[in-house]
Parts: structure tokens; C-alpha cells; sequence
């Protein structure tokens, strides 16, 4: 299981934006390692944002199997020194740092060669809305163990071309049980719109829920251009 720093943002008000995902190397089967000494984030100030569940993902050309802008740190102006993702597991640890002193490593908010930028994502109509790695997080939300939970979700493509239509597709971020989404995906109309999803828990606890908003498919966005999709972040209290 490894962790990876996939870039940095510069924000207007000097602070960082450092986005990490993940790579799963199994031939198959999700890994679960729950935040605590074999996954953390150093300093401890920005520790708890880190997934819990590791997929195996098979994305399409340079996608590969990557996870990537899972979820993003924000840094204030004047830190100093890296955060650091660390995993372990069986024995084996990796470790690795996010900071923004290359270039080569800066990423950039400003539309893809043929106009695609991050779509825009809100959990109520008029809601607090965001477009990027950090996202926008709600809840948290209170369900039973079996009950279902509908969860909507409102997105919105801002591309600088002819408006596309805009996908959606979720995840289980943290937690100590299974969670099953019904439907797990959807795709809007050119230009967006709002999708509802159920999702059903079989244990209780506290979880994140993670919703990828992108517009994939088009020529300049697709998992391993680092563009263009926006995290959603959901907290939900499942008793049992």
C-alpha cells in the first residue's frame, strides 16, 4: 500500500493546497487501515483527512492503477517543513512527503488545453459550493445500520467550451464497515444538474463518505491529467 503526493496549488491567499492519493498494488481486493500509527499525517495538525479504505483501481492509458487527489491539505502561508503521509502494513512502511518547493510538482487551477476545468459540487441547491481537491464537506448525517440514506448532490460544469455533461461516482473514504451505494454512478445533462444516491451501511460507527464529481471523457480531463474533478466529502453517524 503506498501514498502518494500528487501536487501542489498556490492559493490567492498564499496558503497551499498539497493534493495526495494512493496506489492499492493487490491484484484485487480493498484494503482497510484505519487512522492510527500505520496511517497518519505528521504534523498532527492536519492529520484525519486521509482515506481509511484502499481500492484497487484500473484506470484507462496513463491513469493507470493510481488513485489520484483523493484529498487535499491545505497549508497556511509561512509553514515550514513537509506533511507527511505515512501507511504500513504487513511490516512494510512508506512514507511520503508533500511540499511546494518544485515546479514540477505545481499544479494549476486555470482551464485544460481544450477548456475543461474542475466541476463545481454543492450537498443543497444553494449551498456551499467548491470546485477542486479540497472540496466541500457536509454532515454529519445520522442513519441505522440497514436503514437507507438518500444523499443528494448538486454539480455543475464550468468548462470555458460547450457545456458536457458531468459525472459522478462514490466512495467509501473512512469507516469500519461495508457500504453500498445504489446508484453507486451517475451523468448529468451538458452542463450538470443533481443525481441522489442510497447508501446503506453494515456496521455502525463513523464515516466518510467520498463523491468524485468530473467530466471525464472529454480529450483534456481524465484521471492521470490531474484534471478535472472535485472532491465531496460526506460524514454520516451510523448507529446500530
Amino acid at each position: 500500500m503506498a501514498p502518494y503526493f500528487d501536487g501542489w496549488y498556490p492559493n490567492p491567499d498564499g496558503s497551499t493546497t498539497l493534493s495526495f492519493g494512493f496506489m492499492n498494488r493487490n491484484a484485487s481486493g480493498a484494503v482497510d487501515i484505519p487512522i492510527g500509527p500505520d496511517n497518519r499525517i505528521e504534523p498532527a495538525q492536519f492529520n484525519g483527512l486521509q482515506p481509511t479504505h484502499f481500492p484497487v483501481v484500473r484506470y484507462s492509458a496513463f491513469g493507470g492503477r493510481r488513485e489520484r487527489g483523493v484529498f487535499a491539505i491545505r497549508v497556511p502561508k509561512g509553514h515550514k517543513g513537509d506533511v507527511v503521509w505515512t501507511l504500513q502494513r504487513n511490516g512494510v512502511t512508506y512514507s511520503v512527503p508533500g511540499r511546494a518547493t518544485s515546479e514540477y510538482y505545481k499544479l494549476s487551477y486555470t482551464p485544460q488545453a481544450a477548456g475543461s476545468m474542475m466541476p463545481v459540487v454543492r450537498f443543497a441547491a444553494n449551498g456551499p459550493a467548491s470546485a477542486g481537491r479540497e472540496g466541500v464537506t457536509t454532515g454529519p448525517l445520522t442513519v441505522a445500520v440497514g436503514s437507507a440514506l438518500t444523499i443528494r448532490v448538486w454539480m455543475e460544469d464550468r468548462g470555458e467550451r460547450k457545456p458536457i455533461p458531468v459525472n459522478m461516482l462514490w466512495f467509501k473514504h473512512q469507516g469500519p464497515g461495508d457500504v453500498s451505494f445504489e446508484p453507486r454512478s451517475a451523468t448529468t445533462a451538458p452542463g450538470g444538474g443533481d443525481a441522489t444516491t442510497s447508501v446503506r451501511f453494515s456496521a455502525p460507527g463513523e464515516y466518510m463518505l467520498r463523491v468524485r464529481v468530473d467530466n471525464f471523457g472529454i480529450t483534456d480531463s481524465a484521471p492521470g491529467q490531474q484534471c478535472c474533478w472535485t472532491n465531496g466529502y460526506v460524514r454520516v453517524k451510523v448507529s446500530g
